[in-house]
């Protein structure tokens, strides 16, 4: 089966963490057997996509010259709007183009995938005719969803021409089902975070740990963050908290704070580890040299939180002992009172410190969860594609 992907993110390159779980879900659709082809807006700077077997990449051009082209990527389309308001004069010509590009490309489809409702979701449903439509809605959507004045026409214009939607967590298929106006009969919804690549979650063994761990200098208790910079992660949290005294943080990742957030590490003499992004074996070599996990993520002014983040599942699978803020979509993840995991109070640095400390000392009680987070691999997702692109199947399902 031949299926189109489109999406408002995508990896421009190999390396590239940008939409790196649509890759991901392209690849558990190759992996069932399907052609994928991609539709990804064009990024500003020339990039050579890594070659895939059984998926295509095709950028969608939005504004002229490229070097316009800020909309997307980045830090994401929410906070590249925050910071610059500009940036939206690229969203109406990319909707355009991306439209004229799918109804052009459709032709040779067998079904759609969108990621991001908006606009992929109502674009897929345009031009899908009578071929299947699954949409995958993330928090930004539902969030953008609840704000707009036409939300429930809106939402239920996703609902009619999708033959499923597929949500990450229980909390937003719960928001977008109350979006829709009633007596609205949504189609089949499932919900399943995205997958994570499990092989690169294996810890090292301790002497390997170890040895990691005097090669870099590391000493005392370790907290591991694997983030964007962006204010709804909230490192400035950690950072305030690690100032408490008897943390060091390991900051891996990337993004418009950086500068910002290294200012503030220096005024309060936090002991940190910039690290920018890791992947790969360097990644796993960083999640075993950290003693816990922090997820210290907060809600906006504007009532936007996560949903279920893939650093998150990654932190479970490779065992490390977990303290993140108590926002619905993250305590989804894993029961809080099975130690040695813990929930907080988003913006609380207090508590976050108090409850990270509670964890010193417990790694090796936080390996024997990672059996149970693997169900968060791509094997889950790829059993729950099939299942949806089934003919016949019931009107509701999880593979929770």
């Amino acid at each position: 089966m031949k299926i189109g992907l489109l999406t408002t993110s995508f990896p421009r390159h190999a390396g590239d963490i940008a939409g790196d779980f649509v890759l991901g879900y392209a690849r558990a659709l190759r992996d069932e057997g399907h052609y994928v082809e991609v539709l990804a807006p064009e990024p500003t700077e020339a990039s050579q996509p890594s070659a895939e077997r059984g998926i295509t990449l095709q950028h969608v051009p939005y504004l002229r010259p490229a070097v316009l082209q800020r909309t997307f990527y980045g830090a994401g389309v929410p906070d590249n709007l925050r910071r610059n308001p500009l940036t939206a004069l690229g969203l109406a010509p990319f909707c355009g183009n991306l439209y004229l590009h799918a109804r052009r490309s459709s032709r040779d489809w067998h079904a759609l995938v969108s990621h991001w409702a908006l606009p992929c979701a109502l674009i897929a449903g345009a031009v899908r005719d009578a071929r299947p439509h699954i949409a995958v809605l993330h928090s930004a959507d539902v969030h953008l969803l609840q704000q707009l004045p036409l939300r429930g026409p809106i939402a239920e214009r996703i609902a009619r021409t999708a033959a499923a939607l597929w949500f990450v967590t229980q909390a937003q298929r719960d928001q977008f089902i109350a979006l829709l106006p009633p007596q609205t009969q949504p189609p089949r919804t499932l919900v399943c975070p995205m997958g994570i690549d499990v092989s690169e979650t294996t810890p090292l063994s301790n002497a390997e740990r170890e040895a990691f761990r005097r090669r870099h200098g590391l000493q005392g208790f370790c907290v591991l963050l694997l983030t964007r910079l962006v204010a709804i992660k909230g490192v400035d949290i950690a950072l305030r908290a690690a100032a408490i005294g008897g943390i060091t943080l390991l900051i891996a990742g990337d993004g418009p704070l950086r500068a910002e957030l290294m200012q503030q590490a220096r005024a309060l003499a936090v002991p940190v580890r910039w690290l920018g992004v890791v992947r790969g074996e360097e990644k796993r070599c960083w999640m075993s040299a950290a003693d816990a996990f922090a997820l210290p993520s907060r809600r906006l002014a504007d009532g936007r939180s996560e949903g279920m983040p893939c650093a998150l599942l990654e932190a479970l699978a490779h065992g490390l002992p977990v303290v993140a803020s108590r926002l619905d979509g993250i305590a989804e993840a894993f029961d809080e009172n099975a130690p040695p995991h813990a929930l907080v109070p988003p913006d609380d640095p207090a508590a976050l410190h108090a409850a990270l400390l509670r964890l010193h000392g417990s790694r090796a009680a936080g390996r024997d969860g990672s059996t149970h987070a693997a169900h968060y691999g791509w094997g889950r997702a790829r059993d729950c594609i099939a299942e949806l692109l089934e003919p016949v199947a019931p009107t509701r399902s999880s593979c929770r």
